[in-house]
C-alpha cells in the first residue's frame, strides 16, 4: 500500500486495515512454518505494511490532538 492512499483514509479504516495485515502476517508465518510458502520476502512486505499504516494512525492523532488545543 502507498502511504498517499494511506493518508486519504480515515482513522478507523486504517485500524481494520492494520489488524487484517497482521492477521495476513500470522497466516503467512504459519505457512512458512510449514512450508506451504517458500517466498519469506513476503514477510518483509507485511511489516513494512503494518509500520506504514501505524505511522499514519500516529500522524492522524497528533494532527487531531493538534487541533483540539
Amino acid at each position: 500500500m502507498k502511504i498517499d492512499e494511506l493518508r486519504q483514509k480515515n482513522i478507523n479504516e486504517l485500524k481494520k486495515d492494520l489488524e487484517n495485515s497482521k492477521k495476513g502476517l500470522e497466516k503467512l508465518l504459519g505457512e512458512i512454518v510449514q512450508r506451504k510458502e517458500k517466498n519469506i520476502r513476503k514477510v518483509r512486505l507485511f511489516r513494512a505494511d503494518i509500520a506504514r499504516i501505524s505511522t499514519v494512525i500516529s500522524e492522524k492523532r497528533i494532527i487531531s490532538e493538534e487541533e483540539g488545543k
